[in-house]
Protein backbone atom coordinates (compact mmCIF):
# COMPACT_ATOMS: atom_id res chain seq x y z
CA UNK A 1 0.00 0.00 0.00
CA UNK A 2 1.38 3.40 -1.02
CA UNK A 3 0.67 6.22 1.43
CA UNK A 4 1.33 9.92 0.77
CA UNK A 5 1.37 12.00 3.94
CA UNK A 6 0.89 15.76 3.75
CA UNK A 7 1.97 18.01 6.62
CA UNK A 8 3.20 21.51 7.34
CA UNK A 9 6.25 19.84 8.94
CA UNK A 10 7.55 16.55 10.27
CA UNK A 11 8.90 17.98 13.51
CA UNK A 12 8.95 21.07 15.66
CA UNK A 13 5.54 21.50 17.28
CA UNK A 14 3.16 18.91 18.62
CA UNK A 15 1.38 18.18 15.33
CA UNK A 16 4.64 17.83 13.42
CA UNK A 17 6.10 15.51 16.05
CA UNK A 18 2.94 13.38 16.02
CA UNK A 19 3.09 13.18 12.22
CA UNK A 20 6.73 12.10 12.28
CA UNK A 21 5.96 9.42 14.87
CA UNK A 22 3.13 8.05 12.74
CA UNK A 23 5.46 7.98 9.73
CA UNK A 24 7.96 5.92 11.71
CA UNK A 25 5.23 3.63 13.04
CA UNK A 26 3.87 2.98 9.54
CA UNK A 27 7.42 2.44 8.30
CA UNK A 28 7.89 -0.31 10.87
CA UNK A 29 4.67 -1.85 9.52
CA UNK A 30 6.34 -1.93 6.07
CA UNK A 31 4.00 0.45 4.25
CA UNK A 32 5.32 2.26 1.17
CA UNK A 33 5.58 5.84 2.44
CA UNK A 34 6.22 9.34 1.13
CA UNK A 35 5.66 12.60 2.95
CA UNK A 36 5.49 16.14 1.55
CA UNK A 37 6.18 18.94 4.02
CA UNK A 38 6.83 22.66 3.97
CA UNK A 39 9.49 22.44 6.71
CA UNK A 40 11.63 19.30 6.69
CA UNK A 41 13.37 17.89 9.76
CA UNK A 42 15.95 15.15 9.35
CA UNK A 43 17.37 13.63 6.19
CA UNK A 44 14.96 10.82 5.25
CA UNK A 45 14.82 10.93 1.42
CA UNK A 46 11.17 9.82 1.51
CA UNK A 47 10.28 13.13 3.16
CA UNK A 48 10.43 15.85 0.53
CA UNK A 49 9.71 19.52 0.23
CA UNK A 50 9.56 22.13 -2.52
CA UNK A 51 12.76 23.23 -4.22
CA UNK A 52 13.82 25.86 -6.70
CA UNK A 53 15.27 29.36 -6.83
CA UNK A 54 14.50 31.54 -3.81
CA UNK A 55 12.29 28.82 -2.35
CA UNK A 56 12.71 30.01 1.23
CA UNK A 57 11.78 33.59 0.31
CA UNK A 58 8.72 32.43 -1.60
CA UNK A 59 7.68 30.21 1.32
CA UNK A 60 8.05 33.08 3.77
CA UNK A 61 5.97 35.36 1.55
CA UNK A 62 3.28 32.69 1.16
CA UNK A 63 2.98 32.23 4.92
CA UNK A 64 2.84 35.97 5.55
CA UNK A 65 0.12 36.41 2.94
CA UNK A 66 -1.86 33.58 4.53
CA UNK A 67 -1.66 35.26 7.93
CA UNK A 68 -2.66 38.69 6.61
CA UNK A 69 -6.51 38.42 6.72
CA UNK A 70 -6.51 37.69 10.45
CA UNK A 71 -4.52 40.80 11.23
CA UNK A 72 -6.46 43.00 8.79
CA UNK A 73 -9.73 41.89 10.38
CA UNK A 74 -8.33 42.52 13.87
CA UNK A 75 -9.11 38.95 14.85
CA UNK A 76 -8.94 38.63 18.65
CA UNK A 77 -6.46 35.74 18.38
CA UNK A 78 -4.55 36.10 15.09
CA UNK A 79 -1.79 33.78 16.38
CA UNK A 80 -4.39 30.98 16.58
CA UNK A 81 -6.07 31.77 13.25
CA UNK A 82 -5.47 30.56 9.70
CA UNK A 83 -7.67 31.52 6.72
CA UNK A 84 -6.40 28.67 4.53
CA UNK A 85 -5.79 30.81 1.45
CA UNK A 86 -2.38 29.55 0.30
CA UNK A 87 -0.83 26.21 -0.63
CA UNK A 88 2.64 24.69 -0.74
CA UNK A 89 1.32 21.77 -2.78
CA UNK A 90 -1.44 21.58 -5.37
CA UNK A 91 -4.29 19.11 -5.56
CA UNK A 92 -3.20 18.35 -9.11
CA UNK A 93 0.21 17.22 -7.86
CA UNK A 94 -1.40 15.03 -5.20
CA UNK A 95 -3.90 13.54 -7.63
CA UNK A 96 -1.14 12.66 -10.11
CA UNK A 97 0.93 10.87 -7.49
CA UNK A 98 1.05 7.07 -7.31
CA UNK A 99 -0.38 7.01 -3.77
CA UNK A 100 -3.23 4.64 -2.95
CA UNK A 101 -4.31 6.89 -0.10
CA UNK A 102 -3.48 10.40 1.12
CA UNK A 103 -3.05 11.01 4.85
CA UNK A 104 -3.42 14.74 5.62
CA UNK A 105 -2.13 16.29 8.84
CA UNK A 106 -1.68 19.92 9.94
CA UNK A 107 -2.35 22.18 6.94
CA UNK A 108 -2.05 25.73 8.28
CA UNK A 109 0.60 28.44 7.84
CA UNK A 110 -0.09 28.42 4.12
CA UNK A 111 0.50 24.70 3.59
CA UNK A 112 -2.79 23.55 2.00
CA UNK A 113 -5.63 25.91 1.15
CA UNK A 114 -9.31 25.24 1.65
CA UNK A 115 -9.82 25.24 -2.10
CA UNK A 116 -6.94 22.87 -2.93
CA UNK A 117 -7.96 20.44 -0.19
CA UNK A 118 -11.44 20.25 -1.72
CA UNK A 119 -9.97 19.33 -5.13
CA UNK A 120 -8.07 16.23 -3.92
CA UNK A 121 -9.79 13.26 -5.56
CA UNK A 122 -7.73 10.38 -4.16
CA UNK A 123 -8.92 8.35 -1.17
CA UNK A 124 -8.09 10.49 1.85
CA UNK A 125 -7.97 10.57 5.64
CA UNK A 126 -7.49 13.76 7.63
CA UNK A 127 -5.99 13.88 11.12
CA UNK A 128 -7.53 16.68 13.16
CA UNK A 129 -4.68 17.87 15.37
CA UNK A 130 -6.79 20.83 16.51
CA UNK A 131 -10.20 22.44 15.92
CA UNK A 132 -9.41 24.27 12.67
CA UNK A 133 -11.26 21.90 10.31
CA UNK A 134 -14.71 22.76 11.69
CA UNK A 135 -14.21 26.36 12.85
CA UNK A 136 -13.98 29.62 10.99
CA UNK A 137 -10.21 29.55 11.03
CA UNK A 138 -9.42 29.24 14.73
CA UNK A 139 -7.02 26.46 15.69
CA UNK A 140 -8.50 26.49 19.17
CA UNK A 141 -11.53 28.37 20.40
CA UNK A 142 -14.46 28.08 22.76
CA UNK A 143 -16.03 24.61 22.77
CA UNK A 144 -19.05 25.56 24.90
CA UNK A 145 -22.72 25.54 23.84
CA UNK A 146 -22.59 29.14 22.57
CA UNK A 147 -19.46 28.73 20.43
CA UNK A 148 -19.91 30.45 17.08
CA UNK A 149 -18.85 27.38 15.05
CA UNK A 150 -21.85 25.47 16.44
CA UNK A 151 -24.22 27.86 14.66
CA UNK A 152 -22.17 28.15 11.48
CA UNK A 153 -21.15 31.72 12.34
CA UNK A 154 -24.64 33.07 11.84
CA UNK A 155 -24.48 35.14 15.04
CA UNK A 156 -22.81 38.58 15.21
CA UNK A 157 -19.04 38.81 15.16
CA UNK A 158 -17.08 40.18 18.14
CA UNK A 159 -17.57 43.93 18.43
CA UNK A 160 -13.91 44.88 18.02
CA UNK A 161 -13.37 43.00 14.71
CA UNK A 162 -13.31 44.99 11.47
CA UNK A 163 -15.04 42.26 9.44
CA UNK A 164 -16.19 38.73 10.11
CA UNK A 165 -13.18 36.85 8.81
CA UNK A 166 -14.30 33.67 10.61
CA UNK A 167 -17.59 33.63 8.72
CA UNK A 168 -15.73 34.21 5.45
CA UNK A 169 -13.41 31.25 6.11
CA UNK A 170 -16.30 29.04 7.24
CA UNK A 171 -18.36 29.75 4.11
CA UNK A 172 -15.41 28.90 1.88
CA UNK A 173 -15.20 25.54 3.64
CA UNK A 174 -18.92 25.01 3.07
CA UNK A 175 -18.51 25.84 -0.60
CA UNK A 176 -15.44 23.72 -1.38
CA UNK A 177 -15.86 20.72 0.92
CA UNK A 178 -18.95 19.12 -0.54
CA UNK A 179 -17.78 15.50 -0.35
CA UNK A 180 -17.34 13.95 3.14
CA UNK A 181 -13.83 12.80 4.01
CA UNK A 182 -12.69 10.28 6.61
CA UNK A 183 -11.46 11.94 9.80
CA UNK A 184 -9.03 10.65 12.42
CA UNK A 185 -8.85 12.26 15.83
CA UNK A 186 -6.49 11.32 18.62
CA UNK A 187 -9.07 11.99 21.36
CA UNK A 188 -12.76 11.29 21.79
CA UNK A 189 -13.23 14.95 22.78
CA UNK A 190 -12.07 16.16 19.35
CA UNK A 191 -14.16 13.47 17.63
CA UNK A 192 -17.22 14.62 19.56
CA UNK A 193 -16.71 18.25 18.57
CA UNK A 194 -16.34 17.32 14.90
CA UNK A 195 -19.54 15.25 15.05
CA UNK A 196 -21.39 18.14 16.72
CA UNK A 197 -20.32 20.68 14.08
CA UNK A 198 -22.73 21.54 11.27
CA UNK A 199 -19.79 21.53 8.84
CA UNK A 200 -18.31 18.07 9.52
CA UNK A 201 -21.08 16.36 11.46
CA UNK A 202 -21.84 14.00 8.55
CA UNK A 203 -18.19 13.05 7.96
CA UNK A 204 -17.10 9.64 9.30
CA UNK A 205 -14.63 9.88 12.19
CA UNK A 206 -12.47 7.32 13.95
CA UNK A 207 -10.51 7.83 17.17
CA UNK A 208 -6.92 6.55 16.94
CA UNK A 209 -4.37 7.85 19.46
CA UNK A 210 -1.05 9.30 18.41
CA UNK A 211 1.75 6.73 18.59
CA UNK A 212 4.59 6.81 21.10
CA UNK A 213 7.91 5.06 20.56
CA UNK A 214 7.61 2.97 23.70
CA UNK A 215 11.06 1.49 23.12
CA UNK A 216 12.57 4.97 23.51
CA UNK A 217 10.07 6.48 25.94
CA UNK A 218 10.44 3.84 28.62
CA UNK A 219 11.24 3.60 32.33
CA UNK A 220 14.82 4.09 33.49
CA UNK A 221 16.85 4.85 36.59
CA UNK A 222 15.41 7.79 38.49
CA UNK A 223 18.71 8.49 40.24
CA UNK A 224 20.64 8.53 36.97
CA UNK A 225 18.07 10.87 35.40
CA UNK A 226 18.19 13.28 38.32
CA UNK A 227 21.97 13.24 38.32
CA UNK A 228 22.04 14.03 34.58
CA UNK A 229 19.74 17.03 35.09
CA UNK A 230 21.38 18.25 38.28
CA UNK A 231 18.35 17.52 40.44
CA UNK A 232 18.39 16.35 44.08
CA UNK A 233 18.07 12.62 44.64
CA UNK A 234 16.27 12.52 47.97
CA UNK A 235 13.15 14.70 47.54
CA UNK A 236 9.66 14.13 46.09
CA UNK A 237 9.79 15.75 42.65
CA UNK A 238 7.06 17.03 40.32
CA UNK A 239 7.90 17.83 36.69
CA UNK A 240 6.01 20.12 34.29
CA UNK A 241 6.89 20.25 30.60
CA UNK A 242 5.74 23.64 29.30
CA UNK A 243 7.19 24.36 25.84
CA UNK A 244 4.82 27.26 25.07
CA UNK A 245 4.35 30.67 26.65
CA UNK A 246 3.54 30.59 30.34
CA UNK A 247 0.74 33.14 29.80
CA UNK A 248 -1.09 30.90 27.29
CA UNK A 249 -4.44 30.36 29.08
CA UNK A 250 -5.05 27.05 27.28
CA UNK A 251 -2.02 25.50 28.95
CA UNK A 252 -3.16 26.45 32.45
CA UNK A 253 0.07 27.64 34.06
CA UNK A 254 -1.98 29.97 36.26
CA UNK A 255 -3.98 26.98 37.51
CA UNK A 256 -0.76 25.08 38.21
CA UNK A 257 0.56 28.10 40.14
CA UNK A 258 -2.49 28.06 42.44
CA UNK A 259 -2.37 24.29 42.92
CA UNK A 260 1.33 24.38 43.77
CA UNK A 261 0.74 27.04 46.43
CA UNK A 262 -1.74 24.66 48.08
CA UNK A 263 0.68 21.75 47.81
CA UNK A 264 3.51 23.76 49.32
CA UNK A 265 1.45 24.67 52.38
CA UNK A 266 0.90 20.99 53.22
CA UNK A 267 4.03 19.39 51.72
CA UNK A 268 6.95 21.87 51.76
CA UNK A 269 9.31 18.97 51.05
CA UNK A 270 8.00 18.58 47.47
CA UNK A 271 10.18 20.15 44.76
CA UNK A 272 9.32 21.16 41.19
CA UNK A 273 11.26 21.06 37.89
CA UNK A 274 10.02 22.91 34.79
CA UNK A 275 11.14 21.98 31.27
CA UNK A 276 10.80 24.57 28.53
CA UNK A 277 11.84 27.72 30.40
CA UNK A 278 15.16 28.67 32.00
CA UNK A 279 13.94 31.36 34.40
CA UNK A 280 10.78 32.14 36.40
CA UNK A 281 8.19 34.70 35.31
CA UNK A 282 8.16 38.04 37.15
CA UNK A 283 5.23 37.04 39.37
CA UNK A 284 6.88 33.83 40.61
CA UNK A 285 6.63 34.35 44.33
CA UNK A 286 7.66 32.91 47.69
CA UNK A 287 5.29 30.28 49.02
CA UNK A 288 5.79 27.98 46.03
CA UNK A 289 7.88 24.81 45.88
CA UNK A 290 11.63 24.99 45.35
CA UNK A 291 11.82 25.08 41.56
CA UNK A 292 14.49 24.08 39.02
CA UNK A 293 14.17 25.78 35.64
CA UNK A 294 15.66 23.30 33.16
CA UNK A 295 15.20 25.29 29.94
CA UNK A 296 14.49 23.69 26.59
CA UNK A 297 15.42 20.03 26.30
CA UNK A 298 15.77 17.66 23.37
CA UNK A 299 14.03 14.28 23.37
CA UNK A 300 16.72 12.72 25.54
CA UNK A 301 16.45 15.56 28.05
CA UNK A 302 12.67 15.26 28.20
CA UNK A 303 12.93 11.51 28.74
CA UNK A 304 15.37 12.16 31.58
CA UNK A 305 12.90 14.63 33.09
CA UNK A 306 10.05 12.12 32.93
CA UNK A 307 12.22 9.46 34.56
CA UNK A 308 13.44 11.89 37.21
CA UNK A 309 9.90 12.78 38.25
CA UNK A 310 7.68 11.10 40.78
CA UNK A 311 4.76 12.79 39.01
CA UNK A 312 4.26 14.89 35.89
CA UNK A 313 1.61 17.62 35.90
CA UNK A 314 -0.37 18.68 32.80
CA UNK A 315 -2.64 21.57 33.89
CA UNK A 316 -4.20 22.33 30.48
CA UNK A 317 -7.63 23.88 30.18
CA UNK A 318 -7.96 22.77 26.57
CA UNK A 319 -5.78 20.24 24.75
CA UNK A 320 -6.46 17.56 22.18
CA UNK A 321 -3.87 14.92 23.10
CA UNK A 322 -0.84 16.49 24.78
CA UNK A 323 2.17 14.31 24.13
CA UNK A 324 3.76 15.42 27.39
CA UNK A 325 1.11 13.27 29.09
CA UNK A 326 1.52 10.19 26.89
CA UNK A 327 5.33 10.45 26.87
CA UNK A 328 5.42 10.61 30.66
CA UNK A 329 3.04 7.67 31.03
CA UNK A 330 5.13 5.64 28.57
CA UNK A 331 8.12 6.29 30.84
CA UNK A 332 6.09 4.89 33.73
CA UNK A 333 5.55 8.26 35.41
CA UNK A 334 1.93 9.00 36.42
CA UNK A 335 0.28 12.26 35.36
CA UNK A 336 -2.01 14.65 37.24
CA UNK A 337 -4.36 16.58 34.93
CA UNK A 338 -7.83 18.13 34.82
CA UNK A 339 -10.91 16.28 33.58
CA UNK A 340 -11.17 18.50 30.52
CA UNK A 341 -11.00 18.30 26.72
CA UNK A 342 -8.94 15.35 25.46
CA UNK A 343 -7.09 14.54 28.68
CA UNK A 344 -9.53 11.91 30.08
CA UNK A 345 -8.58 9.62 27.18
CA UNK A 346 -5.03 9.44 28.51
CA UNK A 347 -5.03 10.27 32.21
CA UNK A 348 -7.14 7.81 34.18
CA UNK A 349 -7.31 7.73 37.94
CA UNK A 350 -5.88 4.56 39.45
CA UNK A 351 -4.56 3.54 36.03
CA UNK A 352 -2.22 6.23 34.67
CA UNK A 353 -2.45 9.06 37.22
CA UNK A 354 -5.06 11.33 38.77
CA UNK A 355 -7.82 13.22 36.95
CA UNK A 356 -8.89 16.26 38.97
CA UNK A 357 -12.24 17.98 38.62
CA UNK A 358 -12.06 20.49 35.79
CA UNK A 359 -10.08 23.54 36.87
CA UNK A 360 -10.47 22.78 40.59
CA UNK A 361 -6.97 23.62 41.77
CA UNK A 362 -7.67 22.26 45.26
CA UNK A 363 -8.50 18.86 43.76
CA UNK A 364 -5.44 19.10 41.51
CA UNK A 365 -3.33 19.67 44.63
CA UNK A 366 -5.11 16.79 46.32
CA UNK A 367 -4.16 14.55 43.40
CA UNK A 368 -0.50 15.45 43.80
CA UNK A 369 -0.56 14.90 47.55
CA UNK A 370 -2.50 11.64 47.39
CA UNK A 371 -0.25 10.05 44.75
CA UNK A 372 2.89 11.03 46.64
CA UNK A 373 1.52 9.86 50.00
CA UNK A 374 2.40 6.15 49.66
CA UNK A 375 5.53 5.02 47.82
CA UNK A 376 4.26 1.47 47.32
CA UNK A 377 0.99 2.67 45.78
CA UNK A 378 2.99 4.96 43.51
CA UNK A 379 5.24 2.07 42.46
CA UNK A 380 2.18 0.01 41.48
CA UNK A 381 0.73 2.97 39.57
CA UNK A 382 3.98 3.43 37.67
CA UNK A 383 3.82 -0.18 36.42
CA UNK A 384 0.16 0.26 35.49
CA UNK A 385 0.89 3.46 33.56
CA UNK A 386 3.66 1.83 31.57
CA UNK A 387 1.48 -1.17 30.67
CA UNK A 388 -1.34 1.11 29.54
CA UNK A 389 1.00 3.04 27.22
CA UNK A 390 2.39 -0.10 25.57
CA UNK A 391 -1.07 -1.62 25.13
CA UNK A 392 -2.61 1.50 23.59
CA UNK A 393 0.02 3.80 22.06
CA UNK A 394 2.84 1.59 20.79
CA UNK A 395 3.97 1.97 17.18
CA UNK A 396 2.71 -1.50 16.28
CA UNK A 397 -0.80 -1.04 17.67
CA UNK A 398 -1.35 2.45 16.26
CA UNK A 399 0.06 1.51 12.85
CA UNK A 400 -2.25 -1.51 12.70
CA UNK A 401 -5.27 0.68 13.44
CA UNK A 402 -4.30 3.07 10.64
CA UNK A 403 -3.70 0.25 8.19
CA UNK A 404 -7.15 -1.20 8.89
CA UNK A 405 -8.76 2.18 8.23
CA UNK A 406 -6.75 2.71 5.04
CA UNK A 407 -7.89 -0.70 3.76
CA UNK A 408 -11.52 0.04 4.66
CA UNK A 409 -11.38 3.26 2.65
CA UNK A 410 -9.55 1.88 -0.37
CA UNK A 411 -11.58 -1.36 -0.55
CA UNK A 412 -14.82 -0.77 1.37
CA UNK A 413 -16.90 -3.75 2.46
CA UNK A 414 -19.79 -3.60 0.00
CA UNK A 415 -22.02 -5.58 2.41
CA UNK A 416 -22.06 -2.57 4.74
CA UNK A 417 -22.85 0.00 2.05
Amino acid sequence: MKVLMLSHSNGGGGAGRATDRLFRALDQAHLDLRMHVDFKHGNDPRVFTNRGPAFEHRRSARIQLDELPGYLAKHPHPELFSPGTRSAISARRVNHSTADIVDVHWTNFGYLSIEEFGKISKPLVWHLHDMWAFTGGENYTDDGPDARWRSGYTDPMPADMRWDVDRWVYRRKQQHWSAPRHLITSSSWMAGLAQQSPLLGHWPVRVIPNPIDTDTYCPGSQDEARHALGLPLDVPLIVAVLPTRLDDPRKGFDLLHDALATVHRTRPDIHLAIVGHDSPPPDWEPGLPITYWLGRQDDAGCIAAYRAADLVVVPSRQDNSPQTATESIACGTPVVAFDASGLPDFVRSERTGYLARAFDTADFANGINSLLFDKEDLRVLRKSARSHAVENWSFANVAAAHQRLYEDIIEPDVSTL
